[in-house]
């Protein structure tokens, strides 16, 4: 089973937006996370808040804890 993953416009760049559609999350113009999301990349994952260096790196690192589980 793939993860839900939800994304904000804001904080994301266009390259990725397309990679995060091709796995099937879900586009928000807000997820009410300004604080982070000026500071930071993250991705809400199953309800969770990840946050990372990159999406890429955040993206990837779902898709890895979805194969172990």
């Amino acid at each position: 089973m793939s993860p839900t993953i939800e994304y904000c416009l804001s904080n994301v760049e266009e390259d990725v937006r397309c990679r995060l559609r091709e796995v099937g999350a879900d586009e928000h113009p807000c997820l009410e996370h300004c604080g982070i999301c000026y500071a930071r990349p993250f991705l809400v994952v199953d309800g969770t808040l990840r946050d990372g260096d990159d999406h890429e790196e955040l993206l990837d690192g779902s898709r890895r804890e979805t194969e172990e589980r």
